[in-house]
């Protein structure tokens, strides 16, 4: 997100900037794939650990609201991702 939308946080707010970020995501990797590597559970979230087929790992961090939504979602990068 901070080279992508030159956001310096990071950080994306919407249904629409998440579409929008997903859909250009698709557009630049059409044959996007992942590798489950761990799936960990925690009282609220949960974190998946997977490999793209680019070859980067990246942590996906997912805090549930009370009726078990996201309400927040951080993504952790092994290399620098575009």
């Amino acid at each position: 997100m901070v080279r992508r939308w030159n956001r310096p946080d990071g950080t994306l707010r919407g249904h629409e900037e998440l579409r929008r970020h997903w859909a250009k995501g698709l557009e630049l990797a059409p044959n996007i794939h992942f590798s489950e590597e761990a799936l960990l559970y925690a009282p609220g979230g949960y974190a998946l650990l997977y490999r793209r087929e680019n070859g980067n790992r990246v942590l996906d961090v997912v805090e549930l609201d009370s009726q078990g939504l996201a309400s927040r979602v951080r993504a952790f990068y092994e290399l620098d991702q575009a």
